[in-house]
């Protein structure tokens, strides 16, 4: 949902997803200008009147090192010296109020001058045709180490593993994967599922109770050299291998998705990035989109009646087609639209490259494997528009080539020493052996805060390989700003959290230096001026939230 407060001195621009709320604020520059403004005070106050403080870790260094302050409370003082701000701790459905007071002084004695206030109200995790749900993985590291005393998963006794893997799999595993397939009991139901990896117990536990239950159900799996073992193995200690059939044939059957049907009608689809094992679940970030759409189950459905007898490559890609042939996607009505692969071609990829180039305010994307050279000319042009792209490796990361400010790219990393008290940050690797240490999400957002946000969500790369010779799914919602919002929440809680650990690793690997999260507060009173500049990201960022499209006024 997005809401604006234009009342105040203090405008406040907010976008709230399930659990993450966004804020962009802005004060008139005849209010900054040689006036002492040291920075923002940030409270939440929430539904029942708590309220707490959401000022970053950083702190005024003439504090710090001065030997006659005795007081470490007066140390730690921190304010926000920036116009965007997260609260990455709100709860679905939940309503908060934010105050943010403009801070004028100096380092040891400040005041409010100007203040703001907005009232948001969170999304709620599962209504509506779409739901969208997200794990904590890697990029909870904070929260993890705080709550499990920086010991690793394996060091954890199981009660305290469960709680771990509660924190890491966040809505994604309790309230997404486990609700939909739940539904599915008694024998008037009907799951058809198609999976990569399909080995976590606590999955393949549940599908054998909706077996019991006397669903019909009948699965199909990656039987590659990659996956075979894993899967069949999993399959037999869970006792359901007459349900379950491995494919051969395509290069990669790639896809995650279930359908669920109620009386032999198509009703429901689950897909999304997530495969189905204890690192897709809790290692790695992911994402997990549920349809409630009837149209849009009958052609998955049309698609499984095709792959689940392991045809060739060219018959698939023959149906697919039918199903949606390659389109102009920047034509696109407001809806929503599923591609299969295998295709004929890779024309597909040329499409989504298209509409990175017509977007007007905004692009975020996602590559958790390698970028073709389509998207890396895409993104080496120079745009007015902000562009945000997230890595998984930082070797790709840094092979996009570009001079614009308004790219800003970045790639998962972990603190590799103490800083600010974070230690021991995990990977993946760390909690549950995987091979993706990071991010696994396959999406991009063009123009999300617009009034027509387009989302590309699915199990599919992005990639020539991934259109002509794998099994995906691919998804493109078109118009549907709920479904935008969340993705955008989400996508900036993941790259804020990289970016500042990236850069560390960049400054460490030039200078020897590691910068990155270790810069104190300015006490200059020159923070702000990017944030007034046309030509810098953060004036241009304020700009874009400013004129969101949809916001509802505060009261």
């Amino acid at each position: 949902m997005r809401f604006k407060s234009t009342k105040g001195d203090v405008k406040i621009y907010a976008v709230a997803g399930t659990q993450t709320v966004l804020l962009s604020f802005d004060l008139a520059k005849t209010k900054v200008n040689n006036k002492e403004f040291i920075g923002f005070d940030i409270e939440r106050k929430d539904s029942l009147g708590k309220i707490r403080k959401l000022n970053g870790s950083k702190h005024f260094n003439s504090l710090i090192i001065d030997s006659t302050i005795t007081d470490q409370r007066l140390k730690m003082v921190s304010l926000v010296q920036t116009y965007f701000w997260k609260d990455y701790e709100a709860d679905p459905g939940q309503t908060y109020t934010y105050t943010i007071n403009a801070m004028y002084g100096t380092a040891r004695k400040f005041a409010i001058k100007f203040s703001g206030t907005i009232t948001v109200t969170m999304e709620q995790l599962n209504t509506g045709v779409h739901s969208v749900y997200f794990n904590y993985g890697v990029t909870g590291s904070q929260a993890y180490n705080k709550r499990f005393d920086r010991k690793l998963i394996t060091e954890l006794p199981p009660v305290q593993k469960q709680k771990a893997f509660d924190l890491l799999g966040r809505e994604l595993w309790t309230n997404g994967l486990l609700e939909f397939i739940r539904q599915a009991q008694g024998s008037k139901f009907q799951l058809y599922c198609v999976f990569y990896e399909f080995q976590y117990d606590g999955f393949l536990g549940e599908i054998k109770t909706i077996i019991n239950s006397g669903a019909t159900v009948e699965i199909r799996y990656s039987a590659q050299s990659g996956q075979k073992a894993k899967n069949e193995a999993a399959i037999a200690s869970a006792g359901i291998g007459a349900f379950c059939k491995g494919r051969t044939i395509v290069s990669q059957p790639h896809n995650k998705f279930m359908i669920l049907c109620e009386n032999n009608v198509p009703k429901q689809v689950w897909t999304g990035s997530t495969n189905l094992t204890l690192t897709g679940i809790f290692g790695h970030s992911n994402t997990g989109h549920w349809i409630k759409d009837e149209t849009i189950a009958k052609q998955y459905f049309t698609y499984w009646q095709t792959v689940k007898d392991n045809p060739k490559t060219a018959v698939i890609a023959e149906v697919n087609e039918k199903v949606q042939a390659d389109t102009d996607l920047k034509k696109l009505k407001n809806g929503t639209y599923v591609f299969f692969s295998p295709r004929k071609s890779a024309a597909h990829l040329s499409n989504y490259a298209d509409l990175i180039l017509n977007a007007k305010e905004m692009v975020c994307m996602i590559f958790p494997f390698n970028i073709e050279d389509e998207f890396r000319n895409v993104f080496a042009d120079d745009k007015e528009y902000l562009r945000y792209i997230l890595f998984e490796k930082a070797a790709e990361a840094k092979s996009v080539k570009s001079n614009d400010r308004d790219l800003m790219v970045t790639a998962g990393a972990v603190l590799s020493d103490p800083v600010e008290q974070w230690v021991r940050e995990m990977t993946a690797s760390t909690t549950t052996e995987a091979g993706i240490r990071y991010v696994h999400n396959k999406f991009f957002l063009i123009d999300p805060l617009s009034q027509t946000p387009i989302v590309v969500s699915g199990s599919a790369n992005f990639s020539t390989v991934s259109i002509t010779r794998n099994d995906e799914n691919t998804i493109v919602v078109k118009g549907n700003t709920r479904v935008a919002d969340i993705y955008l929440t989400e996508f900036s809680r993941m790259f804020e959290h990289f970016w500042p650990r990236y850069l560390r690793m960049l400054n460490k690997e030039r200078a020897g230096a590691a910068k990155g999260f270790d810069k104190p507060l300015d006490e200059t009173y020159s923070w702000f001026f990017d944030y007034y500049n046309e030509n810098r990201l953060g004036m241009k960022r304020k700009v874009v939230f400013s004129k969101m499209k949809g916001a509802k006024e505060s009261p």
